[in-house]
């Protein structure tokens, strides 16, 4: 366990609806992810340097959208250093720091994605101010 796991706990306990989340350095490596029981965050390594290199370029995501954990996700926002993923009832919120890219997947209605929003944005908010 690393010292980034404490990272994922605070995100996956700010929202029930977060499933699986993981971070990751800004080329893809991974350096914390949710590992318990059915909620194991299962993206490749490919997968993640591909949606890594998506923040290189961000004003592009909604016109292709963005894959992860093998599932295809639309994307009808972007911002800065934000990018929001929709599929049928999942969704993904992924925000860029510095050096790092958080990654929380939830299930549920389109109501709860504001809570998730936050979450993402909370930790993210705080690893920029602590330097990373």
């Amino acid at each position: 366990m690393s010292g980034w796991d404490a990272y994922i706990t605070s995100m996956t306990g700010a929202s029930a609806a977060i499933k699986r989340a993981a971070i990751l350095g800004t080329d893809g490596s991974v350096w914390a992810r949710t590992e318990n029981g059915e909620n194991v965050f299962k993206a490749t390594e490919s997968e993640l340097k591909a949606f890594a290199a998506l923040f290189d370029d961000i004003s592009s995501v909604p016109s292709k959208g963005a894959d992860i954990e093998n599932l295809h996700y639309v994307v009808p926002r972007t911002e800065e250093n934000l990018i929001f993923g929709k599929r049928d009832k999942t969704g993904f919120f992924a925000v860029k720091t510095k050096s790092a890219i958080l990654i929380a997947i939830y299930e549920g209605p389109n109501e709860i994605s504001a809570q998730v929003r936050h979450a993402v944005e909370n930790v993210g908010g705080y690893l920029l101010q602590a330097g990373y």
